[in-house]
């Protein structure tokens, strides 16, 4: 705002004379539009906005799509994008005018935020409130503006989607998600309850919810057994199924699963026929978007091995999405290239113009951006790039199977990534999160999915951390809060949160972890006076004091299985090498008991059963059995 800009009036002393009107025949999105700013109004004055009729004209805050608007004057030009909105400030009117319904829904989050609203986390903490600033007197400064997305897809794979509905954790993110200028979620399945799961979303709200803010849904994701079950159709067919180790494979459920016997023309119509039976039950699914079983293997027979899966898959796919198109030509179809038996690109088939492309590296360092040219995949991901007419990128910037379970920003990637997309001309940007209990601590990554391919360049990571720790930590914080997330998420420091995840943080790491640490003991002594603001920097603080304990505990286990590798001599030698042992089980027993202390205290920083299962089991208890087995034989 700058000093000659005129204040408009909203509320003094908890009262209004404004009025708010929405078209009698607007749609369910614009009317959800209208209630959200009533609702949010409500909470920031304690004043009830009034409905106008259509004869009223003054003092009208008007929600409602551009092209159905003819009385107001002085609307700024739409923006050049995606789901756009403009907005108009006069001391007469106040409109909120979407280019279409969803962007009514952003227009009247962006006023909001202007009203000092701000949704950086799920509403799922009963102690972490909305951020809602109660004020009796609300004004905001005259003018017109509007905003459009610069990527035309942004998806949101949500953790309450993810292998398991959770209801009540997926109806708080589907509302964050909306509010982060999302449009699309991405729904992970188990292939075995796909349908309970559609019958559990359409039951509990979920479709509904989704329905109401214009958001499509994309999946159901690795779902190549379910449309065609060898429970089903081995009996009868062996030779549908994938070869390996001189047999058809007739079980769904091994791992690694073998893909059925792509070069075989009568499977791949089964699957086909399945795939549009499924369609036409579930018209909800807008975003078609179906994969081998995760950590498939190809089927070794001499036609797929000749063939190869790239080109398999992607003919499979040219003939599906030709046959979705004559059932609902509104539905997308996409294939995953860059991940599992899509990693390297075809040789003789070219994908349907049609047919979206979605990449996925999995396993990134998010130190090195898509448009870095040391970035290891630059080649295979142009080359893929490179054969569709629409291409989406999946990012795993909050994926905690492989990247840092404490979520520092990713400030170098979210920047330079979206840098790439629009300069490279992808329409997807896909954001993954997993798994389902660390949704605080990736909150800021996957928000910055949403609302940074949305208004690139005006709301880039840097200026969101610092909005961020005034905002959500409290003025008195907000200088060392920022600075401690500038300093986590910089490129020169992100290893070390690498390997602190990883349980391998170095002398050198302990040392930086412990600086900071000390930064957030202080902000715990700033914020104390604010039981809201005091609890959030407890969060922060104690998730970061769990990695602090966690960060050099595997060193431990490898300097334990090297001295088992290089051999033990004598008895001593053992005795000595099991109290090593001794002393990392007990270390791991406290891992797992702080993680479960942890994501009781304070919800959405830890999921203790993911690590147990994934990190514990897979990296500490493993390893220490195959020592313990050794030097017992």
């Amino acid at each position: 705002m700058n000093a000659s800009q005129k204040m408009i009036l909203l509320f003094k002393n908890g009262k209004t004379h404004w009025k708010i009107r929405v078209p009698v025949d607007a749609g369910d999105i614009e009317k959800f539009a209208c209630e959200e700013i009533c609702k949010y109004i409500h909470k920031i004055t304690g004043t009830t906005l009034s409905y106008a009729d259509e004869n009223e004209n003054d003092l009208i805050i008007y929600i409602g799509l551009r092209k159905d608007t003819r009385f107001i004057n002085d609307l700024p030009a739409p923006a050049e994008g995606f789901d756009g909105y403009s907005i108009l400030v006069s001391n007469r009117i106040i409109a909120i005018l979407g280019e279409n319904p969803r962007g009514v829904l952003y227009g009247v989050y962006d006023f909001l935020e202007k009203l000092g609203c701000r949704w950086y986390h799920p509403n799922l903490d009963p102690l972490d409130p909305e951020l809602i600033h109660q004020k009796q007197n609300l004004d905001l400064p005259e003018g017109a503006w509007s905003e459009a997305a610069k990527i035309k897809d942004r998806i949101y794979w949500v953790s309450g989607f993810a292998f398991e509905i959770i209801p009540e954790r997926l109806i708080p993110q589907i509302d964050w998600a909306a509010k982060n200028r999302f449009n699309c979620l991405s729904w992970q399945c188990v292939f075995d309850r796909i349908e309970s799961d559609l019958e559990l979303m359409n039951d509990k709200g979920i479709f509904e919810a989704m329905e109401k803010r214009g958001l499509n849904l994309h999946g159901p994701g690795h779902a190549f057994p379910y449309f065609l079950p060898a429970s089903k159709y081995f009996k009868d067919h062996p030779e549908w199924y994938g070869y390996r180790d001189g047999n058809r494979q007739s079980r769904d459920t091994v791992f690694p699963a073998v893909t059925f016997c792509l070069s075989n023309p009568e499977a791949c119509e089964q699957f086909m026929k399945n795939v549009e039976m499924f369609v036409k039950k579930y018209p909800q699914i807008k975003r078609l978007d179906i994969l081998p079983a995760d950590g498939a293997v190809a089927c070794e027979c001499e036609k797929c091995r000749e063939s190869g899966s790239s080109d398999l898959i992607i003919a499979l796919f040219n003939k599906l999405i030709a046959r979705i198109e004559r059932i609902n030509p509104e539905i997308t179809v996409d294939v995953v290239p860059g991940y599992g038996l899509l990693e390297k690109t075809p040789v003789k088939i070219t994908p349907n113009d049609k047919l979206i492309g979605v990449y996925a590296h999995w396993g990134r360092n998010h130190k090195t951006s898509y448009n870095d040219a040391d970035y290891e995949r630059r080649s295979n991901l142009l080359v893929w790039k490179s054969c569709f007419r629409e291409f989406w990128i999946c990012s795993y910037y909050a994926a905690n199977s492989h990247q840092p379970f404490f979520g520092p920003p990713f400030i170098h990637a979210l920047k330079y990534d979206t840098e790439f997309y629009l300069e490279q001309g992808v329409s997807g940007a896909f954001v993954l999160e997993f798994p389902f209990g660390l949704w605080w601590n990736n909150a800021f990554n996957v928000r910055m999915g949403g609302i940074y391919p949305y208004y690139h360049p005006k709301r880039d990571p840097v200026s969101e951390i610092r909005d961020y720790a005034v905002h959500y930590f409290g003025e008195k914080a907000a200088s060392l809060i920022a600075e401690f997330f500038l300093m986590l998420g910089d490129n020169r420091n992100l290893d070390k949160c690498y390997r602190a995840s990883r349980g391998e943080a170095d002398e050198g790491d302990m040392k930086f972890l412990k600086e900071l640490s000390g930064m957030l003991k202080r902000c715990l002594q700033i914020a104390s006076d604010d039981a809201v603001y005091s609890y959030r920097v407890q969060k922060l603080n104690a998730c970061f004091d769990f990695l602090i304990f966690f960060a050099p505990s595997r060193r431990e286990i490898m300097e334990i299985a090297k001295t088992a590798e290089e051999g033990v001599k004598d008895e001593s030698g053992k005795r000595e090498l099991n109290d090593k042992i001794a002393s990392a089980q007990k270390t791991i027993e406290e891992i797992l008991q702080k993680s479960a202390e942890l994501e009781k205290q304070y919800p959405g920083v830890m999921d203790a059963e993911w690590m147990k299962s994934w990190m514990i089991h897979r990296t500490y208890i493993s390893p220490l059995d195959k020592v313990e087995k050794s030097i017992g034989e």
